[in-house]
């Protein structure tokens, strides 16, 4: 939205969206310079960290993450605890991972479900070779919705998997030495979602004529309106890309108990609140 009005450009911004590509991993992209800003799971952010490079947060799309779990609502698995023997539908790493959280938040362990690796289609839950599968509140519970299915999905965030969604990050030299251009990029771009927000069709469209030609208007639609929700949630609802040092610890800290990362760190080491302080008060903090 705000690249389409200009808004960029009139902040001395000349803004090029660069598509995440298979194979190639948006912190490599930024720490060599190939781009100056990405976004990421905030995990992603935690571990590069741990390995010892100087990428930081500098703000965040979603006060929780939108990982979910989908069911039929026939099948009566309306929360974790009914996963226990169940077929899983499991499409990534990342999924897994995610899986296992919720599991241990209700006592279960990963040998409890019989995990099903699928791709990246609704077919399984449909024709029921999985029971429940790995998807994102934005995207699957509605594209089925549409079609005529009557499913549920259980949230992560309430079961343990409880992370920051889609981090805007940079690196430290960045952060040295263009701070006026990273306070410009995070005004101008939360000016624009607060404009996608306010106006949702408008926005659809324009996605979908731009970046994403195989998507329909109303489900990116319905997909804004999820967004609008998980980046109001929690203590970040007054102010869009909101960051907690407590909320960042405890990312670190569920990495750290599932042996995601080898070592603990402060949470400080992974996120600066000076952008946001500078967009939202006009000063560091």
């Amino acid at each position: 939205m705000p690249k389409k009005k200009g808004w960029y450009k009139d902040a001395g911004i000349d803004l090029t969206v660069k598509e995440r590509q298979k194979g190639i991993a948006v912190v490599d992209e930024v720490v060599s310079g190939k781009a100056q800003i990405g976004v990421v799971a905030s995990h992603d952010i935690i571990k590069s960290r741990t390995q010892g490079t100087t990428v930081k947060a500098i703000a965040v799309q979603l006060q929780k993450a939108p990982h979910c779990l989908i069911s039929m609502k026939n099948k009566g698995i309306a929360t974790p605890d009914k996963l226990k023997g169940k077929k899983v539908g499991i499409r990534s790493e990342a999924g897994e991972f995610m899986v296992k959280i919720v599991l241990a938040n209700q006592g279960l362990k990963f040998e409890d479900i019989t995990p099903v690796r699928i791709g990246w289609d609704n077919q399984p839950l449909i024709d029921g070779t999985v029971d429940v599968m790995q998807g994102y509140m934005n995207d699957e519970p509605n594209a089925l919705k549409r079609l005529g299915y009557d499913v549920v999905y259980i949230p992560a965030f309430n079961y343990g998997c409880d992370f920051y969604g889609d981090v805007y990050f940079t690196t430290e030299k960045l952060i040295n030495e263009k701070f006026g251009l990273i306070r410009n990029f995070l005004d101008v771009t939360f000016r624009g979602w607060n404009e996608a927000f306010k106006n949702p069709g408008d926005a659809a469209q324009l996605v979908v004529e731009k970046y994403f030609p195989k998507g329909t208007a109303e489900q990116q639609t319905d997909s804004l309106k999820v967004f609008k929700h998980l980046s109001t949630l929690g203590e970040g609802k007054k102010y869009l890309g909101w960051m907690e040092e407590v909320y960042w610890q405890k990312g670190i800290d569920i990495l750290y108990n599932f042996k995601q990362i080898d070592k603990k760190i402060p949470a400080n080491e992974v996120f600066t609140m000076d952008f946001l302080n500078a967009v939202y008060f006009g000063k560091k903090q």
